[in-house]
């Protein structure tokens, strides 16, 4: 039978959450209509993905299958919630700090950095090695916290006390009052467990709050206790016997998610790395996302931390290494973040360009255009 010829090209559309918004699987189905529509011989395959932040966990279970376990945690305000774990296999877990401390689930007025708690994520990493675990993935990105995870390390048992011996609570408001840590219980409960840190940015703890402080509620009026809650942290790490706590202060990708991973450090066997080319490892092991004629992926917004470990930012410098184009398609771009590269066009989903993605069917329809241009430039350039 003559089947008529084969597809011309492949284009793999691999895009991350639009935080709010959509999932990265709602996104993907948006793209792959758009470029449907001009270009229906071309096979398109759908890999939505995530680089640490927010869909981590749905990602990686798209991948690798596993079972969620709910779990009681509490947000960055300290209300409890239901969270999820997820279980790879009986001794490797995944927690998505996201999903437990994330912007995502506050308003703007809810923003309060100096009162803020990385507790909740303490909390699901405990409950993933009360159940087995002795490795566990922590994707770190799109926290609402500062605190260095100083919160999870009191939820995992460490303890911060005053002069009195007194507990401090483990806020950036409240950390100057202790003058010692006792990490004897988290270290117990974390013996043997290796923790693996999936991080969306390469930033350290160090400049975390100068590249997304502001968007976690960090002002020029806040912003010195904020960081004299950091150093302090830093110090009384040290005094507990954190013998690395100065040095991984300033070594990239421990300021992801608030530095959550910083504080996790302190108690466990603990690896950093990008979670974008860990995850790509992950879900996409034939390696399609780095050898597609073309990759349509995409975010909420294109600004200077997209190039700092974003997923979009990732795939295109993977790409271009190998002379490959990539397009990107988000809702807004700020001026002067778009890259000069050739190979690395941008697409709005919006005309014009919003200050927040836009919702339901006209987000999709937005992104299924943005989708579309980005073919038909692709397919101009490579005339």
């Amino acid at each position: 039978m003559n089947r008529g010829p084969a597809p011309a090209a492949e284009i793999v559309v691999a895009p991350n959450c639009m935080r709010g918004y959509a999932s990265a699987a709602e996104v993907a189905a948006a793209l792959i209509t758009g470029v449907r529509r001009v270009r229906p011989r071309v096979r398109a395959v759908a890999r939505p993905l995530a680089d640490g932040g927010d869909g981590t966990l749905d990602a990686l279970y798209a991948a690798c299958g596993g079972v969620r376990h709910p779990v009681e945690a509490v947000d960055v305000l300290g209300r409890t919630r239901k969270a999820h774990w997820l279980a790879l296999d009986p001794r490797t877990a995944a927690v998505e700090t996201a999903g437990v401390c994330g912007l995502g689930a506050l308003r703007p007025r809810e923003l309060r950095p100096l009162r803020a708690t990385s507790a909740g994520a303490g909390q699901a990493v405990a409950a993933a090695v009360e159940a087995g675990a002795t490795t566990v993935l922590v994707g770190l990105g799109g926290t609402a916290v500062v605190d260095g995870g100083a919160g999870a390390l009191a939820a995992l048992g460490a303890r911060f006390l005053d002069r009195d011996g007194h507990e401090v609570e483990p806020v950036p408001e409240r950390l100057p009052d202790a003058v010692r840590v006792d990490l004897s219980a988290a270290r117990r409960l974390l013996e043997g467990v290796t923790v693996r840190l999936l991080a969306d940015v390469r930033t350290p703890l160090s400049g975390n709050l100068d590249s997304f402080g502001a968007q976690k509620g960090v002002t020029a009026e806040n912003r010195p206790a904020a960081v004299r809650a950091l150093q302090h942290l830093t110090s009384l790490l040290g005094q507990a016997g954190d013998l690395t706590a100065a040095d991984r202060f300033r070594t990239p990708w421990f300021g992801a998610g608030g530095g959550i991973g910083f504080g996790l450090s302190a108690v466990a066997a603990t690896t950093a790395e990008s979670g974008t080319e860990a995850l790509l490892d992950i879900t996409d092991p034939g390696g399609s996302i780095g050898t597609a004629a073309l990759v349509i992926t995409a975010e909420g917004a294109i600004d200077p931390g997209t190039w700092q470990g974003k997923l979009p930012g990732t795939i295109a410098r993977l790409r271009r290494d190998r002379g490959l184009p990539t397009a990107m398609v988000a809702a807004r771009a700020e001026a002067g973040a778009a890259t000069a590269d050739p190979l690395v066009t941008v697409h709005l989903a919006a005309d014009p360009p919003l200050d927040a993605p836009l919702v339901g069917p006209a987000l999709h329809e937005g992104l299924a255009r943005a989708a579309a241009a980005a073919c038909r430039t692709w397919a101009v350039a490579a005339a």
